[in-house]
């Protein structure tokens, strides 16, 4: 059973690595779970009013004493705890979403209430029994798809036991015959992929024009549709990309929307996989570019009073932990001061501190 305290801890940031993990499997083992703690956290962020704050306590002992009522009831009658199952076949795929943000402690109080309660309900013998006509799990197999929006990241465990990590703002399309002779995704956005190798069955993720397939690695896929071209990363093991060759630990390959392609070798990833941490690292990189960043991580959209801002090179690191901080840190190394209206940001001229923007063909892709 999962500690009331370490899910408090976890929803705040304040627990360690391993903490964190051990939350992380309990939630992708069991996605009742993970999907009610998705719901409570969607709805309390479309709630204008703050709601009392629970006794996670009180909630615990409540929830336990109903699921051993129920265990003795009729199975005519079942308690439920979950919205109606659909004749769909289940999900052969666990998601449990991350939250980079810390909450207030009235809000963390209140999930971690709600999460435990959930926990504890679906942990009691015939607590849930939720009914489902007989299907063809394989007839009635579809393809399914995982997103993530704006400031969200995910963890996913596919059936193989492969580990997908989802970016914020990306997509991830499973293949309803996965697992059977091969095993086929297709991205929109970026993912790190933690693939279990399969001589027999081929990894394959498809992103755009470009086919990345696991011959037994950690490697991650760009693909958003404002970039210029998918790039691939390793850190480890091998990935064949097409028209581009293998790939080693240290590899980056990347594939144009015109078809060109490039293969830089020795490169330290850390920096191109910081986004796992909620790290963004910037090499000189067009303002706009960062700013795109910044709006998958933050869900804020900065406007620039002068267009020809957009290609101002950032060099830096930025954190998912504050917007605030990050867009201070842009304006503070470019020369900018940042204007707020109510909801609407922007950027502007300081005088002669910004510096001059350089000519858009010297601009170089971000990260």
């Amino acid at each position: 059973m999962l500690e009331p305290e370490l899910l408090d801890r976890y929803l705040a940031g304040e627990c360690t690595e391993q903490e964190a993990a051990v939350v992380r499997r309990y939630l992708m083992a069991r996605p009742n779970v993970a999907g009610a703690l998705s719901a409570y956290l969607q709805q309390l962020d479309g709630e204008g009013d703050r709601p009392a704050v629970p006794d996670a306590s009180l909630s615990w002992d409540t929830m336990r004493r109903r699921a051993l009522e129920q265990s003795s009831m009729s199975p005519a009658a079942p308690m439920r705890i979950a919205p109606p199952v659909s004749t769909a076949p289940p999900s052969r795929h666990l998601m449990a979403m991350l939250q980079p943000h810390r909450m207030s402690p009235w809000r963390r109080a209140g999930v971690a209430a709600a999460v435990v309660a959930c926990i504890a309900a679906l942990a009691a013998g015939g607590v849930y029994r939720a009914t489902r006509r007989p299907v063809d799990a394989v007839a009635a197999r579809t393809d399914e798809t995982f997103v993530t929006a704006n400031r969200e990241r995910a963890e996913l465990r596919l059936s193989d036991g492969t580990r997908v990590h989802l970016a914020p703002a990306s997509r991830l399309r499973v293949a309803a015959s996965f697992g059977d002779t091969r095993r086929d995704v297709y991205l929109e956005g970026e993912g790190y992929f933690e693939v279990v190798h399969d001589t027999q069955r081929p990894f394959s993720v498809f992103a755009r024009n470009a086919v990345a397939r696991d011959l037994g690695t950690a490697f991650s896929v760009r693909s958003y549709s404002d970039d210029a071209a998918v790039r691939v990363v390793v850190r480890s093991g091998v990935v064949a990309l097409s028209q581009v060759g293998k790939l080693g630990a240290g590899d980056v390959g990347r594939i144009g929307v015109n078809g060109a392609t490039s293969l830089t070798r020795g490169v330290r990833v850390d920096s191109l996989l910081g986004w796992l941490e909620g790290r963004l690292v910037f090499r000189d990189a067009p303002l706009s570019a960062v700013l795109l960043e910044l709006r998958r991580w933050h869900d804020v959209d900065v406007q620039l009073a002068d267009s020809a801002l957009r290609t101002l090179p950032f060099t830096g690191v930025l954190t998912d932990a504050s917007f605030r901080t990050s867009i201070g840190v842009v304006a503070a190394t470019l020369g900018l001061r940042v204007q707020r209206d109510g909801d609407r940001v922007t950027l502007a001229r300081v005088g002669g501190l910004t510096p001059p923007p350089r000519p858009p063909a010297a601009a170089r892709p971000a990260r």
